[in-house]
């Protein structure tokens, strides 16, 4: 308990004292979900009165952190930090127990704290450091409350985002494979009162649904906005020596060690992206020439490491895609075990000789040994090199180099610098991003109660202006949601609100809006008059449209826009 704190401790200070989002503490992306839950606080409910993109849950926590925690970022940051914290502790326990070695378990949950997850990914930690142990305590005794406990998590994933809960339900099957304990006639039976269970706990939700637009469009919608986001951002092979930004100096000018070192590090996210997709593999391989799957006197060991292979490979496809930058850590829950694993069952192999190899591997000891010691540590060294990077100064932000003390003054620094998120002057400067002057304008010419629609992917400016987003998108991009239904769906939603102003993409990009909402664009050219076009960024242009049926009070001089407060 005391190391899993001490990692805790660690892990909530690095990420707390160094934020790093640029307003008030997150990131534009982290809105994209927290837009959503702040809704909530405006009455409406995913499904039923704006677009759920698959995470219900998310959105209801998130409107639980502010209801809780007050009104702004804090709250927000501090649950997310902790969040993330309980999973590294998490992850320390279980590559600990998979391992046998506390010392492998630190390592594995400094591999996964290193990796930085985004605060907005902290389901993608919980959900599997939950559901591993519930599967882990399954194969030890596969009783009905065991496997209640699995189709539990397997729906609370879900919900939080709907491939969660595929991936667990992947993984839970992967398990009743590997268990040789149970007769396959028993595992059929295992996997039909899980199927049932999952579906039990489900069918609120399913219900819910249905009476809110209907299933099969909600299916269809979801289906089509996930292979769209797909194709927006797919995985490019990275190239092991061609980093895009440039090579360093260190790896231009540095001596015979220096030079590799900086020039791994310089490529260090293809390294890391083809060392995640490895290890799983390589897991499975030596649970192949390891006896007692590498970690005698664990019982049913072999399934249970397996079923964590089987996890990192299916985490790894639905996870692992542009930008790989973002998200290395997504996966990283099955990957710390599996390096934890990896390191000890190849120490036993070198240690343990013929006696800790299975055949036919036990007739060539050394040769397998030294194979497999020189693979791992070849992977061992590349991590602790890419990992590596940076790490001095991401230490010294959070004070942690400066010891506990002024590692818990910074924390307090920060607190008081995002607790109140509003006034947005109280935090913004000159030097901050051009698409605040977009929230001010939003803030300062409508009303509390009025709605406001922005099409082009800009959910911060929403989320800090304090307003609700109209029609049931806090964003509209061409491409998704574009059928019949769903125009017209998005269309009697603004009838019924107050949208006073309505901000799409200009230039070129309106082109494209108007190609794939020509219904929406039909009802705005109806109810809108055009108000010129503005650049914000130097290099965002936005349309911006006001109501016919609505006269503005005054000119919005920063803009120069109408405005109706």
């Amino acid at each position: 308990m005391a190391i899993a704190a001490i990692i805790f401790a660690f892990s909530w200070l690095l990420r707390f004292n160094d934020p790093g989002g640029a307003y008030a503490g997150l990131t534009d992306d982290h809105f994209f979900y927290l837009v959503r839950g702040w809704q909530i606080l405006f009455g409406d409910l995913p499904v039923r009165d704006f677009v759920d993109h698959g995470a219900p849950l998310f959105y209801y926590v998130g409107a639980a952190v502010q209801w809780l925690g007050g009104r702004g970022t804090l709250p927000e940051i501090v649950f997310c930090v902790t969040a993330l914290s309980v999973g590294a502790a998490a992850t320390y326990w279980l590559a600990a127990r998979a391992s046998g070695s506390r010392m492998l378990g630190v390592a594995a949950a400094l591999f996964q704290i290193l990796l930085e997850p985004r605060f907005y990914n902290y389901p993608k930690i919980l959900v599997y450091v939950v559901a591993i142990p519930a599967l882990w305590a399954f194969a030890d005794r596969p009783t009905l409350q065991r496997s209640f406990w699995i189709a539990l998590v397997t729906v609370i994933g879900s919900l939080f985002r709907h491939d969660h809960g595929v991936f667990v339900a992947l993984s839970m099957a992967a398990l009743l494979i590997f268990m040789k304990s149970v007769g396959w006639r028993d595992r059929a039976r295992h996997a039909c009162l899980y199927a049932l269970m999952v579906i039990a706990l489900l069918s609120p939700y399913v219900l819910f649904v249905q009476m809110n637009g209907g299933m099969t469009a909600y299916l269809k919608e979801a289906y089509a906005w996930a292979e769209r986001d797909r194709e927006r951002a797919p995985v490019k092979w990275p190239g092991l020596m061609d980093n895009p930004d440039g090579i360093s100096g260190d790896a231009r000018h540095g001596d015979v060690l220096t030079r590799p070192v900086a020039v791994i590090r310089d490529n260090r996210i293809a390294w890391l992206y083809y060392l995640e997709i490895a290890v799983p593999f390589l897991a499975l391989g030596l649970m192949g020439l390891a006896s007692s799957a590498g970690r005698q006197g664990w019982p049913n060991a072999a399934a249970k490491i397996s079923t964590v292979a089987v996890m990192g490979i299916v985490l790894n496809a639905g996870f692992l895609r542009g930008p790989l930058g973002a998200r290395l850590a997504d996966p990283s829950v099955p990957h710390a075990i599996l390096l934890a694993w990896i390191v000890a069952a190849t120490v036993r192999m070198v240690r343990g000789g013929s006696a800790a190899l299975q055949p036919p591997a036990a007739k060539f000891p050394r040769v397998t040994a030294s194979g497999v010691g020189l693979v791992v540590l070849a992977l061992v060294t590349l991590l602790a090199v890419t990992l590596s990077h940076d790490l001095r100064r991401r230490l010294d932000k959070a004070r942690l180099l400066d010891g506990p003390s002024k590692a818990v003054d910074r924390a307090g620094d920060i607190a008081k610098a995002f607790a109140s998120t509003w006034p947005l002057e109280r935090w913004t400067e000159h030097n901050s991003p051009r698409a605040m002057d977009l929230t001010f304008y939003l803030r300062d010419c409508t009303r509390p109660a009025d709605r406001v629609f922005v099409a082009p992917y800009l959910p911060q400016v929403i989320a800090l202006s304090q307003r609700a987003f109209a029609g049931g998108h806090a964003d509209l991009r061409p491409g998704f949601f574009r059928s019949t239904g769903a125009q017209k769906l998005t269309i009697e939603r603004i009838r019924r609100q107050s949208v006073p102003i309505v901000v799409l993409a200009g230039g070129e990009g309106h082109e494209g809006f108007r190609g794939s909402f020509p219904l929406i664009i039909a009802y705005l050219d109806e109810q809108y008059l055009p108000a010129g076009e503005r650049i914000l960024d130097g290099n965002l242009t936005l349309a911006f449209f006001v109501s016919k049926s609505v006269s503005p009070v005054r000119r919005y001089e920063p803009l120069d826009l109408p405005c109706f407060r």
